[in-house]
């Protein structure tokens, strides 16, 4: 099989209507994870199977027993947290705790999502395939989510849980590459870019060596009248012009066409650092808007959904009502974004087999398999990325610890203290409404401090910490308050919230300033692997720890380890400014190889030319 690839593509530039429909995108997917996949989904899911399930050592009914009629008292549920029998669903010879069975299914869930990412990842960096999988997959998810509240056994609805979960990591992958691809194209960033461009050509010319910088990178989306350098001395001026004006420095001397040599690399040195540092800053005010748009979305519905249930007094049936709404929303919200988004195409990517014509299916497998090739390749050569691999490593870890949070939370309220259905919706409303609050306020605190993306996670890494440590302690010491009324989860929820949503927003966007550009979709699949790679994790061993001791508080002591973990590895193995610089290597050695491959395929059409003629 040969591989060759179609010359770069002009990117065009971002529009603001463009970047609300990626956020109409977060709106859209989020209110999946906020009401379903972390809520609404566990429990129903829990109930079907303490439904078909029995009593631990009997053959009694669980839906008989407290464990499973919702209470309208926290005193009385308190009093049966520590005597209540466990429910178990068997399967054949095997029986599971029916809140370990949600956390095993969870595992199986992103085990899968991780084999897709892989299959699909570097696949959507070529041609129009981002936003193609984008909406294909958005599609499957909304309607397997849909599905979930119609169907009448545990195992159908696990099923299909499990498709839309999939369903979702696959599509994100797709929304997350989009991030650097639009803020690189907003337009006051690419004219310094241009500009920047035209004085390395100036540079270049005056010293008569080819001089590497992150302009580079930007030279194959630029058009041969952007490079003109008959125009380079007028494009220099505006440069120099435009940097004074926001820098506040005497330029005035540099302008005339024997400016200094040194003088004018000082320059470009400053203005690319300051370029690099704008669009970071730009990069963490998108994303954490989207995860502000995202938890506005799933704030919405949760209200929604909270009417709901207080209206309908059947519990089961309000849950999946919430689920199949949460489908619906995702589907409606995710075309608005499938109709305003750009496709912003990569390299057409071209599988050949020595000129053998092959169906569809064949052509699917190759791609698939050029997917896994390459997120090998990348891999292998994780040594040119130390930075973004260390972070991905700290990610691996991050990322389980707060989704085994999120996950066990409701588990945790449901089967040991008891909540009612209204206090469980009230509980997974208050996480995205402090989640939107702290998306919103810790940019703001980051300029007041004026930390840069790496201090600002190490902050939010260190505050996050705190919550395994408060439960550790109550398994340590008898004076420490166990967790054990609903007033304690309910602060704990909130301190929680408010930090996970700058989390993921500002991990989001530190990682997006390491992808090196024409690899986006390649790089948030690794993103993706390693968060879904390691969230089997996490809801396994909670599962394994419940089945072991009866008693799901014991997990703290596990969640401590992996939260952390991540803290050593971004201190000492996160460096923003040489991770920056490798990305931008990785880039032009990237298409220096795609052009050589392009060389290399027109050498071999012409020799495959004369051979023709040669015969006729």
């Amino acid at each position: 099989m040969r591989v060759s690839f179609s010359p770069a593509p002009v990117e065009p530039a971002t529009t603001k209507k463009e970047i609300w429909a990626w956020y109409s995108y977060a709106f859209a997917s989020e209110a999946y994870v906020v009401v379903a996949l972390t809520s609404f989904i566990p429990i129903t899911l829990e109930a079907l199977a303490s439904e078909q399930g029995h009593l631990y050592g009997t053959h009694e009914p669980c839906v008989v027993h407290p464990n499973t009629t919702d209470t309208t008292t926290l005193g009385a549920a308190a009093a049966l947290v520590m005597e209540r029998p466990r429910c178990m669903i068997s399967f054949g010879h095997l029986e599971v705790d029916t809140a370990s069975f949600v956390m095993y299914l969870t595992s199986l869930a992103v085990f899968l999502q991780a084999l897709t990412v892989v299959s699909i990842s570097s696949m959507a960096d070529y041609g129009s395939y981002r936003k193609k999988q984008l909406i294909i997959f958005s599609a499957i998810g909304a309607i397997a989510t849909m599905l979930i509240g119609a169907v009448p056994h545990v195992w159908m609805a696990g099923a299909l849980s499990v498709i839309a979960n999939v369903s979702f990591g696959a599509g994100v992958v797709c929304f997350n590459a989009y991030l650097p691809l639009l803020v690189r194209n907003v337009d006051r960033l690419r004219h310094r870019q241009e500009l920047l461009v035209q004085l390395e050509k100036q540079i270049e010319l005056q010293s008569g060596q080819p001089l590497p910088t992150v302009a580079a990178e930007e030279e194959s989306s630029l058009t041969d009248a952007d490079l003109d350098i008959e125009h380079g001395a007028e494009a220099v001026q505006r440069a120099l012009l435009s940097h004074q004006e926001e820098a506040g420095t005497d330029i005035q001397d540099l302008l005339g066409t024997e400016d200094s040599l040194e003088r004018k690399k000082e320059l470009f040195t400053e203005m690319s650092e300051q370029l690099r540092e704008d669009r970071g800053h730009l990069m963490g005010q998108i994303s954490a808007k989207g995860f502000a748009s995202g938890y506005f979305g799933g704030i919405l519905l949760l209200l929604i959904c909270l009417f709901i249930s207080y209206r309908d007094k059947s519990s089961t049936r309000s849950l999946k009502v919430g689920i199949f709404l949460s489908g619906l929303w995702w589907f409606i919200f995710a075309a608005l974004a499938g109709v305003w988004l750009k496709q912003r195409p990569g390299r057409e990517l071209r599988l050949e087999d020595r000129g053998q014509k092959h169906g569809s299916l064949w052509v699917a497998s190759r791609y698939v398999l050029y997917s896994w090739s390459r997120v090998g390749a990348t891999i292998v050569q994780a040594r040119k990325l130390p930075s973004a691999f260390a972070f991905l490593i700290s990610w691996f870890f991050l990322s389980d610890g707060y989704t085994s949070i999120a996950n066990v939370a409701l588990l945790f309220a449901k089967t040991s203290l008891q909540l009612p259905q209204t206090y469980l919706i009230l509980l997974s409303l208050e996480v995205p409404i402090c989640a939107l609050i702290g998306t919103l306020a810790f940019p703001k605190l980051q300029r007041a401090l004026d930390y840069n993306q790496k201090q600002m996670v190490l902050l939010l890494l260190t505050m996050l910490v705190m919550v395994p440590v408060y439960g550790t302690l109550g398994l340590i010491l008898p004076f420490w308050p166990h967790l054990s009324s609903a007033r304690e989860l309910f602060a704990v929820a909130a301190y929680f919230g408010f930090l996970i949503g700058a989390v993921q927003s500002f991990c989001r966007s530190m990682f997006a300033d390491l992808v090196p550009r024409g690899r986006e979709s390649e790089f948030f699949g690794l993103y993706a692997i390693t968060d879904k790679g390691s969230s089997w994790l996490g809801p396994l061993a909670v599962a394994a720890i419940t089945d072991a001791t009866h008693e799901i508080r014991h997990a703290f002591i596990f969640l401590l380890v992996l939260l952390s973990l991540p803290l050593p590895i971004i201190y000492f193995g996160v460096d923003m400014n040489q991770g920056r610089l490798d990305a931008e290597k990785a880039s032009v050695e990237l298409q220096q190889s795609q052009v050589a491959g392009e060389h290399h395929e027109q050498e071999h059409s012409g020799e495959e030319s004369e051979r023709l003629l040669s015969t006729a």
